[in-house]
């Protein structure tokens, strides 16, 4: 038969024992239920992160991600003209002209076209005309983004890009692009000239 003194002693590392167990498993509950949080936030913040709106890319295109794009792009004096046509007006170092950014939204196309910018016309004489379309081929055979047109019906010359837009536009490319026809028609017209006017290629 056991002492009150061994009772009291067997009780007190009972306890001790038990105490010791005790915070161990809270601190595993508590790990758990931080970790179940953790993990759950952090879905949450990935889910916030992919629907949020990017100033970078548009998954959807509209006017309005275009009217963003170009102010960005330091086309302030865009206009709106109609629906799905933004204008601007260019003064280049060799020549003006207009350049046209708009949004064909079925086909989830944007159209970049420079136009306002030369005409068969402007050759001097049948054997200048022949030169200057000699010349336009030549200039879209060496283009790897964009090409001359001739409208048959006018006979206006355009420098026109198409960009597939079903997955988005990102403003690099939108920026890259409208630079590229603007700076393309603008150091290309020296050459169309000569041609026009019977110099050669």
């Amino acid at each position: 038969m056991t002492t009150r003194a061994g009772r009291v002693a067997a009780s007190l590392l009972l306890a001790h024992a038990l105490a010791g167990c005790a915070p161990a498993k809270i601190l595993r509950l508590e790990n758990e239920v931080l970790k179940k949080r953790t993990e759950a936030l952090e879905a949450q913040l990935t889910t916030c992160r992919a629907d949020a709106p990017s100033k970078d890319f548009a998954t959807t295109v509209d006017m309005e991600v275009l009217a963003a794009f170009l102010l960005r792009s330091g086309y302030t004096n865009a206009e709106p003209s109609g629906d799905t046509l933004y204008t601007i007006g260019i003064e280049g170092r060799n020549t003006s002209f207009q350049v046209s950014v708009q949004l064909f939204e079925r086909e989830n196309v944007v159209y970049f076209a420079v136009h306002d910018y030369m005409t068969l016309e402007d050759a001097a004489s049948s054997q200048s005309m022949v030169l200057l379309l000699t010349q336009l081929v030549t200039m879209n055979y060496e283009l790897l983004l964009g090409k001359f047109q001739l409208n048959p019906r006018t006979g206006d010359i355009s420098l026109s890009v198409e960009v597939q837009v079903d997955d988005g536009l990102g403003f690099r490319t939108f920026d890259s692009v409208l630079n590229h026809i603007v700076f393309t028609a603008d150091q290309r017209y020296p050459d169309l000239q000569r041609a026009a006017k019977g110099r050669g290629i």
